[in-house]
């Protein structure tokens, strides 16, 4: 009997002292409190929120603009408060898209004192002093960014700052997350305009060993309208990124060295595999090939008649090649073992080994287009006549040979090697309409008359 009533007793402390548990964690998110919210926000006024509730919460409440959706804490009526339950911190705040962190020197003021607190040093840092629970009667003044200090360069978050009195190099530095792992230490610069000038003095900031071994140089107090620049070390981890495609053993990305040649490549990849075409094979630079052209920009725009020969004739050779095509040859390379046109690689350098087709493509107005399988010694006409010859509607003295090698467009003779790869293109005969041909003839009669018209007068 004394058992049972000591486990009663025990059951009941127990619950009792859940229940006070409970009622201590739950009671005070459920009382409401209202703050007031002024300054530099989209919607300042009294907003009724919890003692859970943050500066930066109510901040964020004031700053969504009139159509953002506003999410309402559970166990309130929805009637009772506009307030924040998820919280997301605002782009007023902290926008690496806008490049201006501010909310630096958020006013608080409670029971007649007055607080500055810096919400973006609680966002980055998460220094909870500087976001203080609210309390009932609560005034909180967001002060516009008037003062600003620019980190520019290989910084973590880079961006215009807003300046809080006693900044420090090392204190601007902890909000930007520190530095990147390419900034050139030693070649920091602080620029410093002076009072009521255009111009500025450059000091040199010497972050070696950053952070515990500049901590002399971190300490360097800061002004409204600093401007601070770190450049990145170009030979920082330097390595050139490459890429293979194509029938090897091993396609895909590379990283080597400034001193590593093709043939370094095709060993690294595996060698070509035996499906491979090396002749079919070449090198090019994606960086070079993705550069703009002015004047293949300007000439795509204009038409044939708008163009001179010689431009025309430029326009036709960028539409054939490929831009940033090294003229190396990749299976002379491996066959030599590197001996010879053993190019050295750059950044941005791409192999592509094609499959061997071993066949001619016989494309246009013939009777049978498509691959016809190459043979040693065959001419222009043999293709031709495996693909059943010409069609009808062929343009008399238009067959062209498109190499594979180079893009180009060679007129067919008897003298000219068909390699495999190759294209032999017959194009359309041009249609021609009655009125084509009375618009030259008036063409030509009008230029007629006016050299007859001109030697008269003379």
């Amino acid at each position: 009997m004394k058992t049972k009533l000591a486990a009663s007793l025990l059951l009941l402390w127990l619950a009792c002292a859940c229940a006070l548990a409970a009622a201590e964690v739950t009671g005070p998110s459920l009382i409401p409190i209202s703050v007031s919210v002024t300054g530099k926000v989209q919607r300042p006024g009294i907003y009724t929120v919890t003692t859970l509730n943050r500066v930066s919460d109510v901040v964020d409440l004031a700053s969504k603009l009139p159509s953002q959706p506003v999410a309402l804490p559970a166990g309130l009526p929805a009637a009772q408060m506009p307030t924040v339950s998820q919280y997301q911190v605002p782009e007023s705040i902290d926008s690496t898209a806008a490049q201006i962190f501010s909310n630096r020197n958020v006013i608080l003021t409670r029971q007649g004192n007055r607080v500055s607190l810096d919400l973006l040093k609680y966002l980055r840092l998460g220094d909870l002093e500087q976001n203080p629970f609210l309390k009932d009667g609560d005034v909180i003044f967001v002060s516009p960014a008037l003062q600003t200090v620019s980190l520019q360069g290989s910084f973590q978050l880079p961006g215009e700052y807003e300046f809080r009195t006693g900044d420090t190099l090392g204190s601007l530095l902890e909000l930007a997350l520190g530095l990147k792992p390419e900034a050139a230490l030693a070649n920091a610069t602080l620029h410093r305009y002076q009072p009521g000038a255009a111009e500025f003095s450059k000091t040199a900031l010497d972050l070696k060993g950053y952070p515990k071994a500049a901590e002399t140089v971190l300490e360097t107090a800061l002004q409204p309208g600093d401007r601070i620049s770190l450049p990145a070390d170009a030979e920082y981890r330097k390595a050139y990124k490459v890429k293979v495609v194509g029938k090897v053993r091993l396609p895909g990305q590379y990283y080597v060295d400034d001193k590593t040649t093709l043939h370094d490549l095709l060993s690294l990849c595996g060698g070509p595999t035996r499906e491979a075409d090396l002749n079919s094979a070449f090198l090019y630079n994606s960086l070079v090939s993705g550069t703009p052209d002015p004047d293949f920009e300007r000439l795509s725009k204009y038409g044939y008649s708008q163009m001179t020969w010689l431009e025309y004739s430029y326009l036709r050779t960028k539409t054939r090649q490929l831009k940033g095509k090294y003229s190396v040859s990749v299976s002379d390379c491996w066959d030599s073992q590197g001996n010879q046109v053993n190019h050295v690689l750059r950044d941005g350098d791409e192999l592509y080994v094609p499959e061997q087709l071993n066949g001619v493509w016989v494309a246009g107005q013939v009777r049978n287009p498509g691959l016809v399988t190459w043979q040693e010694g065959l001419k222009w006409k043999d293709y031709l006549n495996a693909a059943g010859g010409f069609a009808n509607n062929r343009k008399a003295q238009g067959t062209r040979i498109i190499r594979v090698h180079s893009g180009n467009w060679v007129k067919p003779t008897d003298k000219v090697a068909i390699h495999p790869g190759d294209i032999i293109f017959v194009p359309d005969k041009e249609e021609r309409y009655t009125w084509d041909y009375v618009k030259e003839a008036l063409t030509i009669l009008t230029q007629v008359l006016t050299v007859v018209v001109a030697l008269r007068t003379f």
